[in-house]
């Protein structure tokens, strides 16, 4: 797993600690995946939008398969319900990226929760 520097991009897939958590809320040490854009990645220099991966394939269809150099050694989903800002101080490392075609679906699935559109 590489140190994360000062960079942090969109589609990156990187381990962090969520802990604490309350609820049903994913926990731990874990991937996400950075969905954040560019600008508020620049603006926003302590904080990330990220969204949390899973192991276990539910079959929802707003679980979306990673796909890309994402660095993970087993198949995995990105949780698009679970969107959620943490401190980059969480951020461990970097594991890879997903795909540009990866991050656009996940992007999608955020926007229709949130009621936006986003690219």
């Amino acid at each position: 797993m590489m140190k994360l520097g000062n960079q942090l991009l969109p589609g990156m897939v990187v381990w962090a600690d969520l802990s604490p958590t309350q609820g049903r809320e994913q926990s731990g040490r874990r991937p996400v995946l950075v969905v954040s854009s560019e600008n508020y990645l620049s603006v926003v220099d302590t904080m990330a939008i990220v969204v949390p991966f899973t192991k276990k394939n539910r079959g929802w269809p707003n679980h979306v398969k990673s796909t890309g150099p994402t660095g993970l050694t087993v198949d995995s989903w990105i949780m698009t319900e679970q969107i959620r800002t943490i401190s980059r101080d969480r951020i461990l490392g970097v594991r890879g990226a997903v795909s540009p075609i990866c991050l656009k679906t996940v992007r999608t699935w955020v926007g229709d929760f949130l009621g936006a559109t986003l690219v």
